[in-house]
């Protein structure tokens, strides 16, 4: 996925704000879902829910405005109620690395109790890990 910074992703400065990279991770999230042919919103009309229960960004870079961002994501762990993702952004022009994020995500039903993960994504997040 790639993003352009914006005038509201940065600071005083022209720097990103640390927090635009956390929704530039929601969106690859949401973007791996859709490539699974699954849909986060057809999970919340069906009571299921994904919370993020961990996560870590090493912030290594400083993205300015202007910059293109590519942002990548990847399944490195699935359990019965969660599963976890590495997600990197680096810029396009010259591949720098600005970021690399862990995410735990957990399964909850619609009065936020925990659950299994549906079985069509369980097997889904699986087969991305066997098939890189």
């Amino acid at each position: 996925m790639r993003v352009k910074v914006y005038y509201a992703d940065t600071d005083a400065g022209g720097v990103v704000y640390h927090g635009s990279y956390i929704r530039w991770l929601e969106a690859a999230r949401f973007e791996l879902f859709e490539s699974f042919a699954l849909s986060l919103v057809d999970y919340a009309r069906r009571g299921i829910y994904f919370a993020v229960v961990h996560l870590d960004v090493e912030y290594r870079g400083l993205a300015m405005l202007g910059d293109e961002l590519d942002i990548s994501t990847e399944v490195t762990d699935v359990r019965r109620v969660r599963f976890t993702l590495a997600t990197q952004v680096a810029r396009s022009s010259d591949n720098q690395r600005m970021v690399n994020a862990r995410v735990t995500m957990a399964c909850l039903d619609s009065l936020g109790k925990v659950r299994s993960l549906p079985e069509e994504l369980a097997e889904r997040l699986r087969a991305a890990i066997e098939h890189g």
